[in-house]
């Protein structure tokens, strides 16, 4: 029974891991690689990417707790894998919940047009083609991290405790919003560009908006979720 048990959690996290570390495999075929390649922060620019990162060191960390049981009476092993859930999991369904919209209805916000990576004065709205990732990439970038972390927490994990939801996850949260709109308007500087059409297009008081709205997504989405956890 307890092989059974501790068998679950194993399959998930290597089927989880195996899957991420392939869309992290594909990045370099994704549209408009060289380019971005070449720009300040490269493909570490975008939520999505950073999103997949965060999910897959999770995933890895919680195969290191499947595989070497003894690790988890250290503190600072335990202390390290919650902090990794409480980003990974908002910051996940935050990328899938805001890529899938935009993608469904407005996918000039969210994908780039053919031949306008180069400047930020290009409008999305008057290139008609725009470029997409194959489906099954997508699904693996866009999809997997969320929904493999979320199954993990549900399942898996305990859900988070009053201190770690009203404490600990805000203050989290809050400074990751805060150094991820630092890096990429650090980023533009450079490039001329931002990481997504809906950033480029909008003025600074514009992506000051959208930086705090997705932060409070963020931390709206994790207490959602940790209120739906039994």
């Amino acid at each position: 029974m307890q092989k059974t048990s501790s068998a679950r959690p194993l399959a998930l996290h290597t089927a989880a891991a195996s899957i991420m570390a392939y869309a992290w495999s594909k990045v370099g075929s994704l549209p408009f690689d060289d380019l971005i390649s070449k720009q300040k922060g490269g493909h570490l620019q975008f939520l999505t990417i950073q999103a997949l990162v965060g999910a897959w060191a999770y995933m890895g960390l919680c195969l290191v707790w499947d595989i070497f049981p003894g690790v988890r009476q250290l503190g600072l092993v335990r202390f390290v894998k919650r902090m990794l859930l409480m980003v990974a999991l908002p910051l996940a369904f935050v990328v899938t919940s805001i890529y899938w919209s935009l993608y469904l209805f407005f996918p000039t916000l969210i994908l780039r047009p053919e031949n306008s990576f180069a400047g930020a004065q290009d409008s999305p709205s008057l290139v008609p083609k725009l470029l997409r990732p194959p489906l099954h990439v997508d699904m693996a970038m866009h999809v997997a991290p969320f929904a493999t972390v979320l199954v993990d927490f549900l399942v898996f994990e305990r859900k988070l405790s009053p201190w770690q939801l009203n404490k600990s996850a805000p203050i989290t949260l809050l400074l990751y919003g805060i150094l991820y709109a630092c890096w990429v308007e650090y980023c533009s500087f450079y490039n001329g560009v931002f990481p997504y059409p809906f950033l480029t297009i909008n003025p600074p008081e514009g992506r000051a908006v959208v930086y705090a709205c997705v932060t409070a997504l963020a931390f709206i989405a994790l207490r959602l979720l940790n209120y739906l956890h039994a």
